[in-house]
């Protein structure tokens, strides 16, 4: 898969080549804290975990590198997965995930926000999902400031997955606005200073 916005390139993990600009990503605690995980500890592993990005990469759905364009620089991931459901709660419902992992120095700066934007449209044009959700850590506004703008709805606190209390947000292919996310990555986009 291979998509490109404004800014940005949306492709597959290369591992070998991608680790030492991932490693930046994993291997800073300021990313992996939302993540509920210790940073990477060397490059070693950031390779090793673009790995089982490319492996988890099935039938249109996977992990992706979000490269910017202007300096050629991976500078974070998308996801577009099957959301985990919690160790105790077996569910038959098959609920689809998008998320998102950027280095600070690219915080701020709309990227999420015009990444996940493709990634929406792929997932409802392409695949033809019919509800994309997300979830994120109750203290974590950043990243509930993007799922605003994307248009998604906050359905509340759940225990639900990854084995912690979560928001979860949702959005549903009937109130998807191709234009709308459009006009609104396009905003982002010409915004140069980061945004709060």
């Amino acid at each position: 898969m291979l998509l490109t916005t404004e800014r940005l390139i949306i492709r597959p993990w290369h591992p070998l080549y991608d680790a030492q600009q991932a490693f930046d990503i994993y291997g800073d605690p300021r990313v992996t804290r939302w993540l509920q995980v210790p940073p990477d500890s060397s490059i070693h592993v950031t390779q090793a975990r673009l790995q089982r990005y490319v492996e988890r990469t099935v039938n249109g759905l996977g992990v992706w590198a979000v490269i910017e364009q202007a300096i050629n620089r991976a500078i974070g991931s998308l996801l577009l997965v099957p959301l985990p459901y919690s160790d105790n709660i077996s569910s038959s419902r098959n609920k689809i995930e998008i998320g998102w992992h950027f280095r600070p120095a690219s915080w701020g700066y709309g990227y999420a926000t015009e990444a996940a934007h493709a990634i929406l449209h792929y997932g409802f044009e392409s695949l033809g999902l019919s509800t994309i959700h997300a979830v994120t850590s109750l203290d974590n506004g950043r990243s509930q400031r993007v799922m605003v703008r994307l248009g998604m709805e906050c359905f509340g606190v759940t225990p639900d997955h990854y084995n912690q209390t979560l928001l979860l947000y949702g959005l549903a292919a009937n109130n998807y606005s191709s234009g709308q996310l459009e006009s609104m990555a396009d905003r982002t986009a010409s915004t140069s200073a980061p945004l709060t």
